[in-house]
């Protein structure tokens, strides 16, 4: 048998979609095996939502109806069940960066 090894979630707070293979997409670091189901929003500061999943495979590349959103702040919201049964949920600010 292969033990699979969970660790609390991480919920990066920035990200730069420039494509230089490096944190181009914002998304919840855990190991998938361990979530059994997850919903995430993401809110700009004016309260639209600019992306939504509930694929916990797919991050968020920083765009909005297929256009790249200007730097700013935005807000998050999470809500998964793990494989145990637990349920998580953390919100938070996520700072979209462009270099």
């Amino acid at each position: 048998d292969v033990e699979i090894v969970c660790f609390e979630m991480y919920v990066p707070n920035a990200f730069s979609p420039n494509d230089d293979g490096n944190n181009d997409q914002w998304c919840v670091i855990e190991n998938p095996m361990c979530i059994r189901e997850a919903e995430v929003l993401v809110f700009d500061r004016w309260g639209e939502k600019v992306f939504q999943t509930n694929d916990r495979l797919v991050g968020w590349d920083g765009t909005y109806k297929g256009v790249f959103m200007n730097e700013n702040v935005f807000i998050y919201y999470l809500h998964a069940t793990l494989k145990n049964g637990e349920e998580v949920s953390r919100k938070g600010n996520i700072t979209l960066i462009h270099e």
